[in-house]
């Protein structure tokens, strides 16, 4: 079985076999699989491109965004100018945390926090648990909620649609 990788490096597509792909990356695939089954026509995910905030356009490994009939990113799409996602279309943000936990944790969130995005998440691979980030100020999120692979969220942009962290981590 092989699966489509985006090099946003070299900007290319590649077929990789399922056993060469990282943990992480294999991961970031099946969760996006996974929240476009569920949010079908309700959003756009996007896995491993920049979204636009003030000062910066980090890549987060998935970043869930309004449906945009333009295509973000796209030149030339509808004539419109080459664009990414700003934080008032943004839903929420996911990393996948491997080796980078701390930072995650610690240093995207005040980033995060402080572009106003709603909500975001941090997946620990290594723990199987989830991290969920929400109402954020300029100094960071006021809530920090820690769920088990085993429990379902409702996004707070999409309170109707239970999402289950099972089925966005490896068995």
């Amino acid at each position: 079985m092989t699966l489509v990788h985006f090099d946003s490096a070299s900007l290319t597509l590649q077929f990789m076999p399922f056993h060469l792909l990282k943990k992480k990356e294999l991961l970031s695939a099946l969760s996006v699989d996974y929240l476009k089954s569920q949010l079908t026509q309700q959003a756009h995910i996007r896995m491993q491109l920049p979204v636009t905030l003030s000062n910066s356009e980090p890549e987060p490994d998935i970043a869930v965004v309004h449906i945009d009939p333009k295509a973000y990113g796209v030149r030339g799409a509808w004539r419109q100018p080459y664009r990414h996602p700003s934080p008032q279309e943004i839903f929420f943000l996911i990393e996948i945390s491997d080796t980078t936990l701390r930072i995650d944790r610690q240093e995207k969130t005040l980033i995060y926090a402080g572009a106003n995005i709603p909500e975001y998440w941090v997946l620990d691979v290594v723990q199987r648990q989830a991290y969920i980030y929400r109402h954020p100020t300029p100094v960071g999120y006021q809530s920090e909620t820690i769920l088990s692979d085993s429990e379902v969220i409702n996004p707070l942009n999409f309170p109707s649609v239970s999402l289950s962290f099972i089925e966005m981590f490896l068995p």
